[in-house]
C-alpha cells in the first residue's frame, strides 16, 4: 500500500508513477497479445504500417495522427486484461477512496481495455499543450469529474518516445485560481481555456519502464507526445460498459472506466 508521502504527492502534484504492480511475465504476455491483435510482427518494422484486425475480434481499432497512432477500444483479450492485477486495484482504490464526493463508476473492475499505441514518427518533437481529461465534455471541476485514472505501459517509454507530459505544479495553480476567482465558470473546458494565460509551472516528461503505471487525478494537466524512437510505445487504459458512465463515452458502447 502507499505511504503517507506518496498519498501527499498524489494530492498535491496530481500523479504517481509506480513499478511492481504487474508481474514481468504478465506484461510481456500482454505486449505479445497486442502485437497479435494488430496483425503485426514486433521484429518486422514493415508490418507496422498497416493493422490487420480480424472481423471477429470484437473490438474497435482506429489509425490516427497520420498513421502513427493506433488505438483499440473494448479489448477483452485475457492476457491484456490480466494487467489489472490485485496489486494494481489495491493501490487504485487506496487513492480513489480519498475522494468519495466525486462521481465514479460503480463497477469495481473494468470490462475492457483502451490501447493507445504510439508508433515511430518523423515529425519534429515539441512539447504539446496541456489539457484536463473531460475538458471537451460538459463536466464540472468541483467536486471533480473523476477520482483517479491510470496509464499502464506495456513497453518502455523513453524520452521523446511517445511519453506523457505532465505539469506537476498545475493542480496547485488551478486550485489557487479557483480560490481567487470563485465566480468563474466551474466547467472543466472553461478553466482549461485559460491555461495559456495561467502559469502552470514547468512541464515534466514521464519516462517509464515496461509494467510501470502512471496514476493521476482530475486536476493534473497533461498531454501525449509523438514517438521519435525507432520502437513503438504501447500503453493501456481501462474501459467499462456501465450505462451510468456514458458521460465518458469513448467508442461505441465503451466508456472510459473512472473508478
Amino acid at each position: 500500500m502507499l505511504s503517507t508521502q506518496q498519498l501527499a504527492q498524489f494530492e498535491e502534484e496530481g500523479y504517481l508513477l509506480l513499478s511492481g504492480l504487474i508481474p514481468e511475465e504478465t506484461v510481456t504476455k500482454a505486449e505479445a497479445a497486442m502485437w497479435k491483435m494488430m496483425g503485426m510482427q514486433s521484429d518486422e518494422p514493415g508490418s507496422w504500417k498497416h493493422f490487420q484486425r480480424s472481423p471477429l475480434s470484437g473490438f474497435y481499432m482506429e489509425q490516427l495522427s497520420g498513421g502513427n497512432r493506433i488505438e483499440l477500444f473494448g479489448v477483452t483479450q485475457p492476457n491484456v486484461m490480466a494487467c489489472c492485477t490485485p496489486a494494481y486495484l489495491a493501490v487504485l482504490y487506496q487513492l480513489a477512496e480519498r475522494y468519495p464526493e466525486i462521481p465514479h463508476c460503480q463497477s469495481r473492475q473494468p470490462d475492457g481495455i483502451w490501447a493507445l499505441n504510439q508508433f515511430p514518427d518523423e515529425r519534429q518533437w515539441k512539447c504539446p499543450s496541456p489539457h484536463l481529461d473531460g475538458d471537451f465534455r460538459d463536466l464540472r471541476l468541483d467536486p471533480g469529474c473523476f477520482r483517479v485514472t491510470s496509464l499502464t505501459y506495456l513497453t518502455d517509454a523513453h524520452s521523446q518516445g511517445g511519453t506523457t507530459m505532465i505539469w506537476p505544479e498545475g493542480p496547485a495553480r488551478i486550485r489557487a485560481f479557483r480560490k481567487q476567482n470563485p465566480n468563474f465558470s466551474n466547467r472543466v473546458g472553461d478553466v482549461r481555456a485559460l491555461f495559456p494565460q495561467m502559469d502552470l509551472g514547468e512541464p515534466m516528461e514521464v519516462t517509464a519502464k515496461q509494467g510501470d503505471v502512471l496514476l493521476f487525478h482530475h486536476l493534473l494537466p497533461h498531454s501525449g507526445t509523438i514517438n521519435l524512437t525507432p520502437y513503438p510505445r504501447f500503453a493501456i487504459r481501462y474501459m467499462c460498459l456501465c450505462r451510468a458512465c456514458r458521460t465518458w463515452e469513448k467508442k461505441g458502447e465503451w466508456n472510459i472506466w473512472m473508478p
